[in-house]
């Protein structure tokens, strides 16, 4: 059997550190036929895991550029490989030694950890402010603080002297490093972690417990060249650095293209998917009868029958009762909620709901809308605008506010779809002004949901954190958040993320609030 393993951020991921919908879609379906697949990557499994929370992933991951390989649902250690006592004693007294301050993991009290020295703040400052939020940080003051723990990965951002470094950690002194630019800016990552650590090892290890024979790797940076070179078949994106292109077996598209997806379904020879959101909408247009009818019911019914055939694809999963009420969908992965309308709607639903089954809500976004002038005398398309894009996030939050007490508390999920519309506007006689309430009034409107930019999911509290605002200080008030957020509803945003958990208020200012980002736990 094969295992195929790819890298995340720069080969699996698309540049925004998304999966796409079509990847999602191949690689669940591909390992629902039996195709063993997982990744191996230098993150945490708190970071890696809702980056791919999509996947249907059973077979162990590798994190920590090898540390760990983990159960890539729970995140429980199936194998470690950390530093030895001597190995990490060195490492201790060399960085007091020349007053460096790396971020350090460790293992305290039985929780991941990652501490840095607070008055060092700024050297180690991009990588706290992109995970504000994030409950491992533990900012210390002293070295004795800074190395407590079971100590098994250090990161030093931009080190002056790496050649040094490479001396002092050698593979003979116990130690596996990693010099790399980071995928998403120019900095410098100098990484230290075991010498019984890489991710051909722990790979070689989780292909010993799933008993595969043929190991296939995808990468696209330094970091993956371990991997490349020990497996069966190395494969490099498109977009990887000229050094992995160079000694991988195949090059294949960039990570944007869903190149690793792609390239696993030919080498399966399983046929590609027709498209799954097209086909969702066919089967919505054929059984939508009356196209004529109410024209607020109408638009409705289409978006919610076709986002319910999409997530929902069998009739016999729709349409389900439960208690006094019909949920849209039901199937293995618990009910599914398509709502098109206020999500304080959904309340006596959830409530009931939520005693039995995990509930996916889905709430459409009109993220891209073209309007199309169709003239009902002469069926002629009249005009027909360019396609205008859309970011509504008071809608966006104002909605999620309003069930702040059903999605922070792990029983609800949501998926945000964000979809590309064609409004079609159906008129008879002269062309209507539809600023004019009056020329609304006797148009016939029907919005089309042609595509499915992307899905915004929201597991847990944690998730929200996308709406944290970069350049945050510590301590902040309501104007300071709201000048970081630059967007008219960012006083609402902050009481949404302040009921997920992820601000707490810490003190006074005048008479402003002062507010800061939650360790996460």
């Amino acid at each position: 059997m094969t295992l195929y393993v790819s890298d995340l951020d720069g080969t699996l991921l698309r540049s925004n550190q998304t999966l796409s919908v079509e990847t999602v879609s191949t690689l669940n379906r591909l390992m629902a036929d039996g195709v063993m697949f997982t990744y191996a990557t230098a993150r945490s499994f708190s970071s890696a895991a809702p980056l791919v929370s999509a996947l249907k992933l059973t077979i162990p991951a590798v994190i920590f550029n090898g540390v760990f390989v983990v159960d890539p649902k729970t995140g429980e250690h199936l194998i470690e490989n950390v530093f030895s006592e001597e190995s990490f004693e060195l490492a201790q007294d060399y960085f007091i030694a020349n007053n460096l301050a790396p971020l350090v993991y460790s293992f305290i009290d039985g929780r991941e950890r990652v501490s840095y020295l607070k008055d060092r703040l700024g050297e180690v400052r991009g990588y706290v402010e992109s995970r504000r939020g994030d409950k491992r940080l533990r900012p210390v003051r002293s070295y004795r603080e800074l190395f407590k723990g079971s100590v098994f990965y250090f990161t030093l951002f931009n080190p002056e002297n790496p050649a040094e470094m490479d001396g002092i950690f050698s593979r003979g002194n116990g130690f596996s490093r990693n010099y790399m630019k980071d995928t998403y800016d120019d900095s410098m990552w100098y990484e230290i972690f075991s010498s019984e650590a890489s991710k051909a090892g722990a790979l070689r290890q989780a292909a010993e417990l799933v008993r595969a024979d043929e190991l296939v790797c995808f990468g696209d940076n330094s970091n993956d060249m371990s991997m490349i070179l020990s497996a069966d078949i190395g494969v490099a994106v498109g977009n990887a650095c000229e050094a992995l292109r160079q000694n991988a077996d195949i090059v294949i598209g960039t990570n944007n293209e869903g190149a690793v997806a792609e390239f696993i379904r030919r080498r399966e020879n399983v046929p590609k998917e027709t498209n799954r959101f097209s086909d969702a909408l066919g089967r919505a247009m054929i059984r939508q009868k009356g196209m004529h009818g109410s024209v607020g019911t109408q638009n409705e019914k289409l978006i919610h029958a076709t986002l319910k055939n999409y997530y929902a694809p069998f009739s016999d999963e729709q349409e389900i009762k439960i208690g006094n009420f019909f949920a849209d969908a039901v199937n293995e992965d618990g009910i599914f909620e398509i709502q098109t309308r206020a999500l304080k709607r959904l309340s006596e639903k959830l409530k009931q709901f939520i005693a039995g089954s995990h509930v996916t809500i889905v709430y459409p976004i009109e993220a891209g809308v073209r309007t199309t002038y169709i003239n009902t005398d002469t069926g002629e398309i009249v005009k027909e605008t360019p396609y205008r894009s859309y970011n509504p996030k008071l809608k966006i939050f104002s909605e999620l506010y309003s069930v702040r007490e059903f999605i922070f508390n792990g029983s609800v999920s949501v998926i945000l779809a964000r979809l590309k519309l064609d409004k079609r506007v159906y008129f008879s006689g002269q062309m209507p002004n539809m600023r004019n309430r009056l020329a609304r009034k006797k148009v016939y409107i029907e919005k089309i949901p042609l595509e499915l930019l992307e899905e915004i999911r929201l597991d847990n509290p944690h998730d929200y954190a996308r709406w944290l605002p970069e350049k945050l200080p510590e301590r902040f008030t309501k104007k300071v958040f709201c000048a970081a957020a630059k967007d008219s509803p960012a006083s609402l945003r902050l009481e949404l993320l302040r009921s997920a958990g992820l601000l707490e208020q810490v003190g006074k200012s005048g008479r402003s609030y002062v507010y800061s980002v939650k360790e996460r736990q």
